[in-house]
């Protein structure tokens, strides 16, 4: 497939471009959306299949995987923008039929437009592409439903490899995945998976035809069954793909749910900006190693009160290493904490889970992927879509008949993971246009949490930043992560 790319501007062209991207009263012209161009596979940032293009762009692509159209939730797509004018956009729809539809948008300058698939098309399952005139904008997939919600960034270019650190086939929970091709040309791929039991690729999953433009989803515990860790690998024999998972947690799939853009490549450095042991919960950090070198691995926690002694394993190929930090006591409870996992070789994928107290007044599970090294990357500028008016299922009793609660927090939390301290400039704007300028100053392996925009927000440093939104149903940090997405 075609994965050329036009010349990108320097890196002092970069940084005024986004100046400019955060600048309260930007005026523009409305463009023409251009006619479906080919998708770039650059990745950049390696590890991160999403990154909004930079404010002076004529166009871009947004790419989400499915999510559901039924009894397993409602889909939205937040659609952001950070330019000072509005942008015209195209949201193009396939169900897993085939059926396709097309919506029309029109974004306000530094607003943000919630559109429902399902709307267009009747099928269980709903995958998108968007098309943008203009830069500066993001998209990212909310799927809402009794079970609860989750988020996860749409992707910005096609991949012909995906990884995925952590998922569950057992006690009940449901795994899917799904492969999205928004290409104009045809893909064969194959799906493997490294369990307790170690590497098992099924044969029913080996060789998937996923034509142009068409969307297909697979149940994986039809053949990998009962494991309580399920690691998913995705390899392009031929074409490129976006893959996304979906998992329904607890018996019947009723009590949680965890939405998840893959990984498109490993790699060696990761932080997770917001964690939190809830009280009687169980949390896991799930290190996945997709290659066939072994690796050594270290993961350092900073609580408020400072670094905890780091936690270490060799990593053998093809294997996942399962943290359980809420059974290690150097790793308080009810104390918010950051991560960072080191890996000596080529690479691993990271991400948390984490699920409430079976007791509990209100039940949960979380699944977040973690940040990929920001030292390394150009992670000094974020956008993040406003989190939206959350609710969450009260107790077991309401979740029958439906009761919702809303979340108790929302927040925006910065992690500095250099050895010095960086400025940082938070810039949002509110629903009526208004805009609000914040700085604060983060320490050296320090954090700041801030209370969440009431919307769009550009976050800017003169350092690399780790950055995610928070939402939660208890108080305690990382239940419900918010992608945040480098702005070039």
């Amino acid at each position: 497939m075609s994965g050329r790319v036009g010349p990108r501007p320097s890196r002092g062209r970069l940084a005024a471009l986004v100046l400019v991207a955060a600048a309260f009263g930007g005026g523009g012209v409305l463009g023409a959306v251009s006619a479906r161009p080919a998708p770039r596979t650059t990745l950049q940032p390696a590890a991160l299949a999403a990154e909004a293009a930079p404010l002076a762009s004529t166009s871009s692509s947004w790419y989400c995987p499915a999510g559901p159209a039924g009894d397993a939730g409602t889909t939205h797509l937040l659609v952001a923008n950070a330019a000072g004018h509005p942008v015209r956009a195209v949201v193009q729809v396939v169900d897993a039929r085939g059926t396709r539809r097309d919506q029309h948008l029109r974004v306000g300058p530094h607003a943000q437009t919630d559109v429902v698939p399902g709307r267009l098309v009747h099928g269980p399952w709903v995958a998108s592409r968007v098309e943008v005139s203009g830069g500066a904008v993001s998209a990212t997939e909310l799927v809402d439903g009794r079970r609860g919600r989750a988020l996860a960034p749409c992707a910005s270019e096609v991949s012909a490899h995906w990884y995925f650190a952590s998922g569950s086939t057992r006690g009940g929970s449901t795994l899917s995945a799904t492969l999205f091709n928004p290409t104009p040309n045809l893909a064969v791929v194959d799906l493997s998976f490294v369990t307790g039991s170690g590497l098992t690729t099924p044969a029913p999953f080996q060789g998937l035809v996923v034509r142009p433009w068409t969307l297909r989803t697979l149940t994986v515990g039809a053949y990998v069954q009962n494991q309580s860790s399920v690691a998913t690998v995705v390899d392009a024999r031929a074409g490129a793909v976006v893959a996304g998972e979906l998992e329904l947690f607890g018996p019947g799939g009723t009590a949680g749910v965890a939405l998840a853009l893959g990984s498109p490549a490993t790699s060696a450095r990761w932080h997770l900006p917001s964690a939190e042991n809830a009280t009687g919960g169980a949390s896991e950090l799930s290190v996945f190693n997709p290659t066939r070198r072994g690796e050594r691995v270290v993961v350092a926690m900073r609580l408020p009160a400072g670094p905890v002694e780091p936690f270490s394993q060799m990593l053998g190929p093809k294997s996942v290493w399962t943290l359980t930090t809420s059974d290690e006591l150097r790793v308080a409870v009810q104390e918010p904490y950051t991560v960072e996992v080191q890996a000596s070789g080529p690479g691993v994928v990271v991400a948390q889970t984490g699920a409430g107290a079976p007791a509990g007044p209100v039940p949960w599970w979380s699944a977040d992927v973690a940040v990929s090294g920001p030292q390394e990357s150009a992670s000094h500028r974020w956008l993040v879509a406003a989190i939206p008016p959350v609710t969450a299922q009260a107790t077991t009793a309401d979740v029958a008949s439906g009761a919702r609660v809303a979340h108790a927090r929302s927040s925006l939390v910065i992690e500095n993971p250099a050895h010095h301290a960086v400025a940082v400039r938070v810039t949002w704007w509110s629903r009526s246009g208004a805009g609000h300028l914040r700085r604060v100053r983060v320490p050296a392996a320090g954090r700041t949490t801030l209370a969440a925009p009431a919307g769009p927000a550009v976050v800017a440093a003169d350092g690399p930043l780790a950055v995610m939104g928070d939402a939660s149903p208890t108080g305690s940090a990382g239940v419900f992560g918010v992608p945040a997405i480098p702005l070039r």
